[in-house]
């Protein structure tokens, strides 16, 4: 499954992971945040289904507006 929404191109993010200790932060490094995708069926153009890779958020959306 790739990573990326089909329909807004969402693409994993760089996070910060902080490492904490008693006497404060110790260390920053960079983690990737990886979206929360869907595998969905979708309808083409000319009506056939199709299966979609989809971001919750894209989801979301095409949920409203069927």
């Amino acid at each position: 499954m790739s990573k990326m929404c089909e329909i807004c191109g969402k693409t994993k993010m760089a996070g910060n992971q902080i490492k904490r200790d008693s006497q404060g932060i110790l260390g920053i490094t960079k983690t990737p945040r990886h979206p929360n995708l869907q595998t969905v069926r979708v309808e083409n153009e000319n009506g056939t289904p199709v299966k979609k890779t989809v971001c919750t958020r894209c989801l979301k959306k095409l949920k409203q507006s069927a």
